[in-house]
C-alpha cells in the first residue's frame, strides 16, 4: 500500500520552518512497517497547481495525507482534495492539522474522508492499517482520535488519542526532506549582513569563526502552559524532549549540516527550570548561538544570564498587548508588569528582543491601544543600539477551535450554518494575520479606526525614541537594518512594521555605504506607504492626527472604491453617536473563553460532536 503524506501552502510566503509534522508522521508509518510512504513538499516548493495534481496522479496513492497547520490552507485544501478525488476516486484522503477544527465543514464541502483530531502519529498508523481492508470512511469509527460521516451523514467524534510520550516526539528523518525539497529553504546560509542580530548579541561569538555556518531549527518541547483565546492549536498542556534526546538531534545537524546557529521553536521554551538548567549546560559545550520564544511570566535576570552564558542571543517573548485588560480578555494569565521586566531585562543583558503584538480582540479600544503605545515606547528605546521598528503588530484573526472564532460566530461576524463557517474560511485563505482587508472587527470602534491603530503605535514609538536618542541615532538602526535599503525578502514571520525593515528595497539606492535616506516621493509614488512612515518620523507624528485620511487614501489604491466607501460611511455613523453616547465595552474585561461559556449561549444548528472541536484544548 503506497502512503503519500503532502504539505500544503499556508501563506503567500513559503514557510522556513521545516514540516515537522508531517516528518514525524512519515517516520512514524515506518516503524509501523508502512515502507512505501513518500513525501511530497507542495508548500515548501510550491509547484504549478497542475503539476501537483499531475504529480498525485502518476503516483496513485492508497492514502493521501493531507498536512493542513493552520485553517488559511482551507481553499488549498478544497481544491486538492477534489481535484484529486475526481482523477483518483479510490485514494482515501486524510487531513491533519489545526484546520481539523473545521471537520464538520471539511466533511461536507471537500474531498476530505476523514479528519484527524490532534496528534496524528499513532492514528493515522492505525488508520493505514485498517485502509488495507477498506476506505468506506464509517469503518473506522472505532479508532481513536478521528471525525468522520457515518453511514448515515452524522458527524461522529471518536475522541482524542493518546499522546505520545515526551521522548518520542518530532522524532524525523531528514533524509525525508532532503529527498524532497531545497535545504536551504529550511537549513540556511547565515547571511553576514541580514543575519548580523545573531552574532551581534551573542556573549561568546567572533564573526570569522561563523562563517560558513547554517541556521538550523529544532523542537525542544510541544504545546504551552496557557490557552490563549486566540491560539490555534490542539496540543493540551506541554511536553518537554528530554535533553540528551535534544542534543542528540542538534549534533546531528551540526554534524550533517555544519549548523551554527540553532532556532529553537518552542512555543514556551523552558518554562520547566530544571529542564531549563539542564539544557543551557548541554547546548554551552556545543559552542552553538542560538534564539528562542517563550513566556514573559518566570522570567528573571539570573535565568536570562544563565542562557546568554550558554549562547543565548535572542529571547521573543509572545508580550502580545500593553494593557492589563486586554491581557485578561487573551487569558495570557501574566501581568503588566511580568511583560515590561521581562523585554527589559533581556535588553539589559545584552540579547536581542522583538515586542509581537495582537491588536483588535474585542474590548480593544483607544484607551487600551495607547496603554499599548506606553509598553512599546518603553521595550524599543531602553538602550540606543535597539531598532524601535522592532514591532510585529498582528490583527486579531479568528481561527476554528478558538474562542475568539465563536465570538465571531456568536457576533454574527461569521455566517451562520455550513455555507457561512465556509465562506469565512474561503476568506481568509492564503491571508496572514497582519493582512487587514480580511480582518474581522471585533471591536465597538469602526473598522477604519481599527486600522490607524497599528501605524499610530508605530509613529509614536519612532517619535519617543528620535527624541530619547536623537535623528542620527535612529537612521543609524534604520539603515542596518535594512540593510541600506537593500531588503527585498521577507521570512514570513513577523508584520508590521517589523515586515517593512524585511521588504524595504526601494530600488534607488547604490552600493555606497554612506547613510541616505530615500526620497519621499518615490516611496508614496511606489506605494511604499508603510516604509515612508517609518523613515520619516518626525514627519510620520506631525501627520498621525490625519490617519483616518492617509488609511483611506490607502485603502481606495488597494481594496476599491466600494470597500473604502462601506469604511467611510460606518466611520462617520460612529462619529455622530458619539456625539451621543460615549463608548463602553459591552463586556466585562475577563477571558473571552469565559464570556463564550458564561454569557453566549450555543447556537441553534450546532452539531454536538464539534462541541469538544470549538471549546479547543
Amino acid at each position: 500500500m503506497k502512503v503519500m503524506i503532502v504539505t500544503t501552502p499556508i501563506r503567500p510566503t513559503p514557510s522556513g520552518f521545516p514540516p515537522f509534522g508531517s516528518l514525524a508522521l512519515i517516520k512514524n508509518l515506518r516503524k509501523a512497517e508502512f515502507n512505501d510512504v513518500e513525501f511530497y513538499d507542495i508548500d515548501g516548493n510550491r509547484p504549478a497547481f497542475e503539476n501537483v495534481i499531475e504529480y498525485i496522479g502518476e503516483a496513485r496513492p492508497d492514502i493521501l495525507g493531507i498536512s493542513a497547520v493552520v485553517s488559511t490552507a482551507y481553499e488549498y485544501c478544497k481544491r486538492l482534495s477534489l481535484a484529486v478525488k475526481e482523477i483518483l476516486p479510490d485514494t482515501f484522503i486524510v487531513l491533519g492539522g489545526n484546520m481539523g477544527a473545521s471537520a464538520n465543514v471539511l466533511l461536507r464541502k471537500t474531498g476530505i474522508d476523514i479528519v484527524v483530531l490532534g496528534e496524528g502519529e499513532r492514528a493515522f498508523a492505525n488508520i493505514a492499517r485498517l485502509a488495507r481492508k477498506t476506505h468506506t470512511p464509517a469503518d473506522f469509527k472505532d479508532i481513536k482520535g478521528l471525525m468522520l460521516l457515518d453511514e448515515t451523514g452524522t458527524l461522529i467524534n471518536t475522541g482524542y488519542e493518546t499522546p505520545l510520550p515526551a521522548d518520542q516526539l518530532y522524532d524525523i528523518d531528514w533524509d525525508d526532506l532532503e529527498k524532497a525539497s531545497d535545504m536551504d529553504r529550511y537549513i540556511r546560509p547565515h547571511d553576514e549582513k541580514a543575519d548580523a542580530g545573531w552574532i551581534q548579541y551573542s556573549s561568546h561569538a567572533e564573526d570569522s569563526r561563523w562563517r560558513g555556518k547554517r541556521i538550523g531549527l529544532l523542537y525542544a518541547s510541544k504545546g504551552c502552559v496557557s490557552r490563549c483565546t486566540f491560539c490555534h492549536r490542539w496540543d493540551k498542556g506541554i511536553r518537554f524532549i528530554p535533553v540528551p534526546i535534544v542534543m542528540q538531534r542538534l549534533d546531528e545537524i551540526i554534524e550533517r549540516f555544519n549548523v551554527g546557529f540553532l532556532q529553537l521553536a518552542d512555543e514556551n521554551f523552558g518554562t520547566n527550570k530544571r529542564w531549563l538548567k539542564e539544557f543551557c549546560a548541554e547546548i554551552k559545550k556545543r559552542n552553538i548561538i542560538w534564539r528562542v520564544g517563550t513566556r514573559a511570566k518566570g522570567m528573571s535576570p539570573d535565568i536570562i544570564g544563565m542562557m546568554r552564558d550558554a549562547g543565548c542571543a535572542s529571547i521573543i517573548y509572545g508580550n502580545e498587548t500593553g494593557s492589563e485588560r486586554m491581557l485578561q480578555i487573551m487569558e495570557k494569565k501574566i501581568s503588566i508588569d511580568d511583560n515590561y521586566n521581562a523585554v527589559k531585562w533581556a535588553i539589559e543583558a545584552g540579547l536581542g528582543s522583538k515586542v509581537q503584538l495582537v491588536l483588535g480582540m474585542p474590548g480593544e479600544s483607544t484607551e487600551t491601544v495607547k496603554e499599548t503605545i506606553e509598553f512599546c515606547k518603553f521595550t524599543n528605546s531602553i538602550l540606543p543600539y535597539q531598532n524601535p521598528n522592532d514591532l510585529s503588530i498582528n490583527y486579531a484573526q479568528a481561527l476554528p477551535g478558538t474562542p475568539l472564532y465563536e465570538y465571531a460566530r456568536a457576533q454574527g461576524l461569521i455566517g451562520r450554518g455550513i455555507a457561512g463557517e465556509e465562506e469565512y474560511l474561503l476568506q481568509i485563505s492564503d491571508r496572514d494575520a497582519h493582512d487587514e482587508y480580511t480582518t474581522l472587527n471585533f471591536t465597538d470602534y469602526p473598522k477604519l479606526i481599527c486600522e490607524t491603530w497599528r501605524p499610530l503605535i508605530t509613529v509614536t514609538v519612532n517619535k519617543h525614541y528620535v527624541e530619547k536618542f536623537g535623528l542620527d541615532q535612529y537612521h543609524k538602526v534604520l539603515y542596518r537594518d535594512t540593510d541600506h535599503f537593500r531588503n527585498k525578502s521577507e521570512s514570513g514571520y513577523f508584520a508590521n512594521p517589523k515586515r517593512i525593515m524585511e521588504t524595504s528595497g526601494t530600488g534607488t539606492l547604490n552600493d555606497s555605504e554612506e547613510f541616505e535616506m530615500p526620497s519621499l516621493a518615490k516611496m508614496v509614488l511606489k506605494g511604499q506607504w508603510g516604509l515612508a512612515l517609518i523613515s520619516y518620523p518626525d514627519m510620520a507624528y506631525r501627520m498621525r492626527k490625519f490617519l483616518v485620511l492617509q488609511v483611506l487614501i490607502k485603502d481606495l489604491k488597494d481594496y476599491g472604491l466600494a470597500h473604502t466607501a462601506g469604511l467611510l460611511r460606518e466611520y462617520l455613523s460612529f462619529r455622530i453617536s458619539r456625539l451621543i453616547k460615549p463608548y463602553a465595552f459591552k463586556q466585562e474585561y475577563r477571558s473571552l473563553r469565559k464570556i463564550i461559556g458564561n454569557d453566549i449561549e450555543s447556537l441553534p444548528g450546532d452539531s454536538e460532536a464539534m462541541g469538544a472541536l470549538r471549546k479547543g484544548r
